[in-house]
């Protein structure tokens, strides 16, 4: 009971807060805005009720109705009622235009439980049937989070770069988490030393996706099957697993940003005496990014909104998006926990490093 409450507290705030940012863009019923809205504002009962009450007028047979089981399950209070009507669109409604993302609700539950073969089952499934769906990006980088867990460290990076390659210009936040997460086969790639007598080969051009993640998968393989000779010094760098970079400074909306601390600018020389710990070189910490606009208007109105609720919220703004973030945390562990918290909020989000102020 305890496990499947937590379930019911940390999935579906993962599962549901995806409601919106991962449904393909599609005219949406005003009724279920309104009930999305009313979940949002914390008056959960009345939004599902609303839904509730669309299903029960709409025939079976009726295109509305497999749209409407999707909200219901994107905005239910639990992980079974979720599950259900999930499973009910993927076996009864597998044409309609929600099944897909469907089935990555269920991979994401599965997951949730340690089902991990389970998950890759749903996984799966999205390229086989349905070739030209617009979740495939969001789809590979489940896949590579699933496999990045069972440590097939080879499969999980060709599988992510098979989603940045799937993933459009316009999908910011997916592009930042599936870079974010790549960073893991670049540390892995710079941890072990490269034999010295091997040939450079130039890299091919304009490689399809699924030739790029090929070409990742054998990479990352032939890196990791690489040893470094034991007469040698051992070297004294840490495991793949410990070099797993934090997040960057700006979540970088184009390219991976590796942030190294052995090259963390110096602590400046001037000045008085200003006492400065050894581990203070990133003063600005962490913080919880939960959207990036284009418009400083929609930045600002979601700022309001959450501001409004109790969160500390901000835009932090560059040339091309505004962002938009919660909090200034020290640690990364304390945004992990601070992002556990707005999850369980129905929200969605990921820890970048907080710009200096």
């Amino acid at each position: 009971m305890v496990r499947w409450a937590y379930l019911n507290g940390a999935l579906l705030s993962c599962v549901a807060s995806l409601a919106v940012a991962q449904t393909p863009a599609r005219a949406t019923d005003p009724v279920f805005v309104r009930a999305q809205g009313l979940v949002s504002d914390g008056n959960g009962a009345a939004g599902r009720a609303l839904i509730d009450s669309v299903i029960k007028a709409t025939s079976p047979t009726a295109r509305l109705y497999p749209e409407a089981l999707f909200w219901r399950a994107s905005l239910a209070s639990n992980a079974a009622d979720a599950e259900s009507d999930y499973k009910h669109i993927v076996v009864d409604y597998p044409l309609a235009p929600q099944a897909e993302d469907a089935l990555l609700r269920l991979a994401q539950l599965e997951l949730a439980r340690g089902d991990r073969e389970g998950a890759l089952i749903h996984l799966q499934r999205i390229p086989r049937d349905y070739p030209r769906s617009k979740s495939l990006a969001r789809a590979s980088y489940w896949t590579a989070r699933v496999l990045f867990e069972k440590n097939d460290i080879p499969n999980a990076c060709a599988a992510n770069a098979n989603a940045l390659a799937q993933a459009g210009e316009a999908e910011i936040e997916l592009r930042n988490q599936i870079q974010y997460q790549g960073q893991r086969c670049s540390s892995i790639a710079a941890a072990v030393v490269p034999p010295t007598n091997s040939p450079a080969t130039p890299p091919s051009t304009a490689a399809p996706a699924e030739s790029q993640a090929a070409t990742v998968k054998a990479t990352v393989a032939d890196t990791l099957s690489t040893t470094v000779p034991p007469p040698s010094p051992p070297p004294t760098k840490a495991t793949a697993q410990d070099q797993r970079p934090k997040p960057p400074v700006q979540a970088n909306d184009t390219k991976p940003s590796i942030v190294d601390p052995a090259k963390s600018p110096a602590n400046p020389v001037a000045k008085p005496p200003v006492k400065v710990s050894a581990g203070t070189s990133r003063p600005a910490g962490y913080s919880v990014q939960v959207a990036a606009y284009k418009t400083r208007a929609e930045a600002d109105k979601l700022t309001a909104s959450l501001t409004k609720r109790g969160y500390p919220a901000r835009v932090d703004a560059d040339a091309a998006y505004f962002r938009v973030r919660i909090g200034r945390y020290s640690t990364s562990k304390d945004a992990e926990d601070a992002l556990k918290r707005i999850k369980a909020k129905q929200m969605d989000g990921f820890v970048v490093r907080a710009p200096e102020r």
